[in-house]
This record gives structure tokens, C-alpha cells and sequence, in this order.
């Protein structure tokens, strides 16, 4: 039998209602049963339902999975407020979408596909109809879901499906694919929220510098990409209205800022900072000289664990990035990809909606979240090559962590986007010469959001 657990309470948030407040929790139900503590715990604390993925998908139809999801999700914000949206599973047992972009290399056919879970989140038209992202049907251009152009193809628009962009839903994702994953990451989660609700009944009462005690946020910049200690340094008095900030940039002296290395920032996390902030060279598995998935089990954190969120390239590594590297596609063919000698001579089949045994890759962020008790409640980065402008999508962040009240991780993030899309007039932006304009557009759908969007932002950190 498939297993539904719902709880609707009342939201504790001042003034928050039912139609404002709710948060969704689909997941497998291989996975549910681990979460009943869960659901129960955040029932307590806003109106909370979770849904199997099996009755998810029998009640709305669609041309995959992906869509049934999403047009799930997007019945439940109209008949119920959804709010917020947790998906529990990796992209080997629950569906990712993937995006095209018309990039400009011939063994692909000038193709390219990034996972996009910003597809889920942008429900709505502003009409307030289903955003299917999928405008352009005719021919394989019916499977291509959000595509972008611009870099190969000058004629056409950017927005070549006319997705709206801005989200309607807070969704965040936990990448496990196993029971004991799900129970270690909703642990983790408890556990913090626990923590910043016992220092937010304490924090009032306490002082720091003429102001309220502040919650810790740590600024980490290394070398081997654009120069953006200046921009930090913008992200720091923003956020110094509301936190006590550590610095750690490469040549840092001129800053105040200590090195950033693996020491260091492992220091930061073990000593307790709520927000860490990361600009620079990354990799599937790495911060440029600095932590890398070999450093997890040095990342204890205590009680107190982090938001994390990376503006370099790779770090949220999520799923195959095909053509490029081997890949499933919707039809069950199997591919090498181009790197490994393979050759489109026509536009290449989608992926398919899953990506299972050894296309479901990992990366640094993911195993954060997962690989154990301590490093990351929640990291937000992205999935393959990040560029400058992403430094948008970070300040946006920012702004909402600084200025929204009580501020939630699901909050944080649809404020970046929207404060990107309007920064980065994505309404008008047209092709040029460069390949950069249609990065800037999809850069926003290529960061993945690991973690409860429900979660706080921003707390005070544990007592002594």
C-alpha cells in the first residue's frame, strides 16, 4: 500500500496563514516511511502534508514524470496555498527536468542539458495559468523543456520557451536515494531548527554591540576566478546588519581576512557559523585550494550547522550532464556521450527524467547535506559552469537574509531569483556575438537547492 501521512496545524509565524504558510513534502515511498518524525515535527510548526510520489504522479498527467510532478505541485498551490515544497530523493528515484541550451559544439549538435529544479518552482504564468516551460512543440523541440538559445543560434530569442522565470514555490530538494540517507538529513534538520528556536527565545535578551545577538556568517573567496572581494565586501556590510562576520579571501591582508584554507574554513564551520558564503574556483568535489569532500569527516559543526551556498563552478554537482558525458534518454538509449567519442548528427534525444547507477552523479555540496552528521543543513549551488553573474543571484540571497523578517531558506532563494531576474534584465536581454548573454539567462535554473526551504535563516549562535 502507498503511504500518505498528512498533519495540518496551525503556523506558529506571526500573522502567517494556511494559504501563506504550507509546505509539501513528496517523496518516494521506499523513502516515507523514514519520515515520519519528520512530518510530525514540522506539523507542530506550519501546516504540513507529505505525499508519495506514486500518488503524486497517478492523479495529474503530463508527457514524464517531471510533469506530473509539477503539475501536482502546481494543483496543490492552488487548492491548498502550497507555499513551499520539499522533494526527498536524488535524481536516481525522483524526477529532475532538464533544461537545453543551444550550446555552440558540433559533436553535440550544438546541444547541451543541465538539471533544473527552478522547473518545479515556476508553476504559474503570471496569468496565473500552468507554466509547461515547453512553449516551442514542434519536432524534438517537444522535448526539450526550457530551452535556452542565444549561444549557437543569434536569430532566435534567448527565452526560446518563454519560461516565466520567477518562482511561485519555495522548493527545495534533499538528493538522498536510501531510507538511512532521508533519516540522517531530517535529523540533521530537526536539529538545527531546534537549535535556533532555543537561541531565538534566548537572543532578545542578549546583547551584542548595542544590538541583538547575532547570528555568525562566514565569507570565504579563492583565487583562480573573478576578482570578487569587492563585491564580498558589498555582501558584508549588507549582511553585518544582522550577523558577526568572519572573512577568509586569498591575498586577504588588504581585507582584514585571514587565507582561505581547508583549516580555516572547516574552523569556521566547527566554530559554529549559520551562513557561509563561498566565491571562486570550484569543482565537482572541491573549493579551489581549499575544502573538498575529503574534508567531511573533520566537519563536526556541534549543534550548530550551516546554510551554505557557493557561487563557483560545479560544487552543487547533482546528475550526468549529457550529451557531453553518457546518459539515459527518454526512450531508454543508452549514450556514451561526446566525451567519449560519440557524434550527434541531428539534435540529441532528451534525458530521461531519472538518472540511475552511474548517471546519478555526486559532488562537495551534496555530500555536505549527506554524507554525514555534520558540514551543511542546506547548500545552494550550482550543478555544472558558473560564471560572474552569478554573484547576482548570490547578493539577492543576501538581501533576503538581511531584510526579509524571520527569514526562511525557501524565502531567501525565490527573493534571488527574482531580485536576478530583474538585475539582470532578463525580460529584454538578447543575443549577441558572446556565448554570456544566454548564460546569464539560465544561470539561475542551473543552481540546485539542497535542503528544507523551510528552514531558518539567520539564527543566533548555541550558547556556550
Amino acid at each position: 500500500m502507498r503511504w500518505v501521512l498528512s498533519f495540518l496545524v496551525s503556523a506558529f509565524a506571526a500573522g502567517a496563514s494556511a494559504a501563506e504558510d504550507g509546505l509539501l513534502i513528496v517523496a518516494p515511498a521506499a523513502l516515507a516511511d523514514s519520515l515520519g518524525d519528520f512530518v510530525a515535527f514540522k506539523a507542530e510548526r506550519l501546516p504540513t502534508s507529505l505525499v508519495t510520489l506514486e500518488d503524486a504522479l497517478a492523479h495529474t498527467e503530463g508527457v514524464d514524470d517531471a510533469e506530473r510532478l509539477k503539475r501536482y505541485l502546481y494543483d496543490r498551490r492552488k487548492s491548498d496555498g502550497v507555499r513551499y515544497v520539499l522533494l526527498v530523493g536524488d535524481a536516481d528515484v525522483l524526477p529532475v527536468r532538464y533544461m537545453a541550451l543551444d550550446r555552440d559544439t558540433e559533436p553535440a549538435f550544438h546541444y547541451a542539458f543541465y538539471p533544473s529544479d527552478l522547473y518545479y518552482a515556476d508553476v504559474a504564468k503570471p496569468d496565473g495559468s500552468f507554466e509547461t516551460w515547453n512553449a516551442q512543440t514542434e519536432g524534438f523541440h517537444a522535448a526539450y523543456f526550457g530551452e535556452v538559445r542565444g549561444e549557437h543560434n543569434k536569430a532566435d530569442p534567448i527565452n526560446y520557451d518563454q519560461v516565466d522565470y520567477r518562482p511561485e514555490l519555495a522548493v527545495g530538494r534533499w538528493p538522498v536515494s536510501a531510507p538511512e540517507q532521508a533519516a540522517l538529513v531530517a535529523a540533521k534538520t530537526m536539529r538545527y531548527q531546534l537549535e535556533a528556536e532555543k537561541a531565538s527565545r534566548i537572543a532578545p535578551y542578549l546583547c551584542f554591540s548595542g544590538r541583538p545577538w547575532p547570528a555568525r556568517a562566514g565569507l570565504v573567496m579563492v583565487g583562480g576566478w573573478v576578482d570578487a572581494r569587492p563585491q564580498f565586501e558589498e555582501l558584508y556590510t549588507l549582511l553585518g546588519t544582522r550577523f558577526d562576520i568572519e572573512k577568509r579571501y586569498y591575498d586577504g591582508e588588504a581585507y582584514q581576512a585571514l587565507e582561505p584554507s581547508a583549516e580555516q574554513v572547516v574552523g569556521l564551520l566547527n566554530g559554529g557559523v549559520g551562513l557561509l558564503l563561498h566565491a571562486g574556483h570550484g569543482s565537482d568535489t572541491t573549493w579551489h585550494e581549499c575544502i573538498g569532500t575529503g574534508n567531511l569527516p573533520e566537519m563536526t559543526n556541534g549543534e550548530q550547522l550551516a546554510v551554505v551556498m557557493s557561487a563557483g563552478c560545479s560544487t552543487a554537482r547533482f546528475a550526468t550532464l549529457p550529451p557531453y558525458e553518457p546518459y539515459e534518454d527518454g526512450a531508454g538509449v543508452r549514450h556514451t556521450g561526446t566525451n567519449n567519442g560519440e557524434v550527434f548528427d541531428a539534435p540529441p534525444p532528451a534525458p530521461a527524467c531519472y538518472a540511475r547507477g552511474e548517471f546519478n552523479l555526486t559532488g562537495l555540496g551534496e555530500q555536505m547535506v549527506v554524507g554525514g552528521a555534520g558540514g551543511a543543513v542546506a547548500y545552494i549551488g550550482c550543478n555544472t559552469g558558473s560564471q560572474p553573474c552569478a554573484l547576482t543571484l548570490m547578493a539577492g540571497f543576501v538581501e533576503g537574509a538581511a531584510t526579509i523578517p524571520n527569514p526562511r531558506l525557501g524565502d531567501c532563494w525565490t527573493h534571488a531569483v527574482s531580485y536576478y531576474h530583474e538585475r539582470e534584465n532578463l525580460e529584454k536581454i538578447e543575443p549577441t556575438e558572446s556565448w554570456y548573454p544566454a548564460s546569464i539567462f539560465f544561470q539561475g535554473m542551473k543552481f540546485m537547492v539542497f535542503g528544507d526551504p523551510t528552514i531558518p535563516v539567520g539564527m543566533p549562535p548555541a550558547l556556550p
